[in-house]
């Protein structure tokens, strides 16, 4: 727990940032000026509203502790409507900081975007599937046909990577999940992976392409990938998320997780 962030000024960026300024304000908390690209140095904490916002902080390598509102899925945001009591909290320093890791997602050893919820390749057109290898720096993991891959961090498995049956990652778990999307297969398969601390977790590679290859990065589209591509993701930079009873999910901030 901190004190100092609870008495400091914070940021407000993302939808009805002026609103939820105004809210913050009327609690006794002073609000600075603010981006996801450019966060003010004397901001103690950044409050973001919509995925949006929690996700462009995140490839902008955000330094400063998030609390995330009005998100879906395993980011750990407040609800709107949960707002002005979570704001409390923090004014209090009746709050914990939850660290998240970021992905560091690279093409051919190339750096290519950071993302915190999920990384997919998907067939660009309708009706092709494709060939994926997956390995990891130890073993060879599997060879599969599918219209599409998602590779998932705890923060994005209650996302689209559990649509298409992948598993709820517990989220303080040092795990990520890979998820076939289409597998043309009797059984549906799907890999919890380690994350290791350094070094890439995965790789994947296109053994056989029907049509064009997407590399989708969050709510982002990079571009598209061929057999002759390489994509790896392992542990990028960590994220400060302020976590309160007031999270979605919950989260048990009186016990360590693991």
């Amino acid at each position: 727990m901190s004190e100092e962030l609870g008495a400091g000024p914070v940021t407000v960026v993302g939808d009805d940032a002026g609103v939820v300024g105004e809210l913050v304000r009327s609690v006794g908390v002073q609000v600075v000026p603010g981006s996801p690209a450019e966060t003010n140095e004397q901001a103690t904490a950044v409050i973001a509203v919509g995925e949006a916002a929690v996700l462009d902080l995140a490839r902008e390598g955000c330094q400063t502790p998030i609390l995330p509102v009005a998100v879906d899925g395993g980011l750990g945001g407040v609800p709107a409507d949960a707002l002005q009591s979570a704001i409390e909290r923090v004014r209090d320093g009746d709050y914990t900081l939850r660290e998240t890791a970021t992905l560091d997602v690279r093409v051919n050893d190339e750096h290519v975007e950071t993302a915190l919820a999920d990384v997919m390749l998907v067939t660009s057109e309708p009706a092709h599937i494709s060939e994926y290898s997956l390995s990891t720096p130890a073993d060879a993991v599997a060879t599969f046909r599918a219209d599409g891959v998602v590779i998932t961090t705890p923060a994005g498995s209650r996302g689209y990577a559990r649509r298409v049956g992948g598993p709820v990652l517990d989220p303080a778990a040092e795990v990520l999940a890979v998820v076939p999307v289409g597998m043309f297969s009797t059984t549906k398969d799907h890999w919890t992976l380690s994350l290791p601390d350094s070094g890439p977790a995965l790789s994947m590679s296109i053994r056989r392409d029907e049509a064009p290859v997407s590399l989708l990065v969050d709510d982002r589209t990079y571009g598209r990938v061929g057999p002759e591509d390489r994509l790896s993701v392992g542990r990028g930079e960590t994220l400060a998320v302020v976590s309160l009873p007031e999270s979605d999910p919950p989260f048990d901030i009186d016990r360590d997780r693991t």
